[in-house]
């Protein structure tokens, strides 16, 4: 995530140069903003670019792990397609932008969501994997930048379907010309459904669970709450295409539903990544 594009004029042409950093700043802040969660209340961008990008990823091992996991994490990001109004993300989905210019700021996006395996961690043992499923969704911000507010809404399709709504803001800023960095927070709800797919027990799983050795018991959440929580992210562009990024995060598991879950065994849930990037 991070940078910047090759001048296609001449190197003497200096308006052509003074344009062609106007656009790497503004690819370096709208990375910056994707990282930490908060894309689409990035500046219109003028020109389409893509980002691949590779690092290690640590995090709980599922929402309410005390276990660390360490995986990798493949970052794909396109944008500025159509005049900005799609983009292509590993962390967004594909978007289409409806309002994009101006201060408010709204769109529709379909998104992969993933699941959870439970051989991930042994207090999982003896409880069904969770596949991946699609997800519908949209949002709707208001930018004053350099900050901006955002609502989102996602609905995951299939047998393990569930709504999520989440209420967030972020802040950029770009202390160097080469280094942007973004701050968010977000609060989030999930309707009853979401909740027992991912806290909940049925008898027939405590059943399951307790004869492998792990005692479970069953357990109906109810709709709720779910995590308050806060991103950092910083993209540090090294050259014409190769950039570094960062990103930490702290989430915090709130709500009855969530905290009296079996599987809760810790609230806060701490995740960081570090890696490199490249852009075309």
């Amino acid at each position: 995530m991070f940078c910047c594009g090759r001048a296609l004029a001449q190197e003497d042409d200096p308006l052509q140069e003074v344009d062609v950093q106007a656009q790497r700043q503004t690819a370096l802040e709208s990375q910056a903003l994707a990282i930490s969660e908060t894309p689409n209340a990035g500046p219109h961008l003028l020109r389409p670019y893509a980002i691949i990008g590779l690092g290690p990823l640590i995090a709980p091992a599922y929402d309410g792990s005390m276990k660390t996991k360490v995986s990798p994490f493949l970052y794909l990001d396109v944008r500025g397609l159509f005049n900005d109004r799609v983009f292509v993300s590993d962390l967004e989905g594909i978007g289409v932008k409806l309002l994009n210019d101006g201060a408010v700021r709204a769109g529709l996006t379909v998104n992969y969501a993933r699941g959870r395996t439970s051989s991930d961690d042994p207090h999982l043992k003896g409880l069904p994997d969770i596949g991946g499923a699609a997800q519908v969704g949209g949002y709707l911000a208001y930018v004053f930048r350099p900050f901006a507010i955002e609502t989102k809404v996602g609905h995951r399709l299939g047998s393990t379907s569930g709504t999520q709504v989440s209420i967030g803001a972020s802040v950029s800023a770009a202390p160097t010309q080469h280094f942007h960095i973004s701050l968010s927070a977000d609060l989030n709800w999930a309707d009853a459904r979401y909740q027992q797919t991912f806290f909940g027990v049925t008898a027939a799983e405590a059943a399951q669970a307790t004869a492998e050795g792990n005692p479970l018991p069953a357990y109906t959440p109810g709709s709720g709450l779910t995590s308050v929580g806060m991103i950092a992210a910083g993209v540090y562009q090294v050259g014409d295409h190769w950039g570094l990024v960062a990103r930490i995060g702290f989430h915090d598991l709130l709500g009855t539903s969530v905290k009296d879950s079996p599987l809760t065994q810790r609230t806060f849930q701490p995740n960081f990544a570090v890696g490199a990037m490249y852009k075309f």
